[in-house]
């Protein structure tokens, strides 16, 4: 965790303490009691994980935008030593109508093969001065290709890059 975060849960500890103190100390119902103590659990739940989304941490939990212009990633390739699955970090802008979305979002997608070859090769198209969007699309499974049992019942989307089409020039 980090400082903020060790701070965060510190005001959090003093905060209960006080409502504990408070509690304890005045005439009110128990039943009343017993609400006001889960709330503000409730709030400090709530609050901490909003928390985690305000330092720009990775999240899993929120669906790839089906169109959108890549920044960066970083790849972890599965460790069979540790027993490490990997995981494939992404920065990407949300296209709406066309135009990036103000900020970019980082995401945590489980680590694919395909999806790694696929972004060592637009990540060099970057390097290269060509801008990549990204589309996302769902995969169906083939009749002439073998299953993956490991991934049986999964439900996978296909992400792929490609350059930023050349404006069209309007004519002389």
């Amino acid at each position: 965790m980090s400082e903020g975060t060790w701070l965060l849960v510190l005001a959090y500890v003093a905060l209960t303490a006080l409502l504990i103190t408070l509690l304890l100390s005045t005439r009110i119902s128990l039943l009343i009691k017993v609400v006001m103590a889960l709330a503000a659990f409730g709030l400090y739940s709530m609050s901490y994980i909003g928390w985690q989304s305000v330092q720009g941490w990775p999240t899993a939990s929120r669906p790839v935008p089906a169109r959108f212009l890549l920044h960066a990633s970083v790849i972890e390739e599965p460790d069979p030593a540790t027993g490490d699955e990997g995981v494939v970090y992404v920065w990407l802008s949300d296209l709406v109508d066309g135009r990036p979305a103000d900020q970019p979002r980082a995401y945590a997608l489980p680590y694919d093969k395909a999806l790694h070859a696929d972004l060592e090769e637009a990540l060099r198209n970057m390097r290269n001065g060509n801008v990549q969007l990204g589309r996302v699309s769902k995969v169906t499974n083939r009749p002439d290709r073998p299953t993956d049992l490991k991934r049986l019942g999964e439900n996978r989307d296909r992400i792929t890059f490609y350059d930023l089409p050349d404006p069209a020039l309007p004519e002389k």
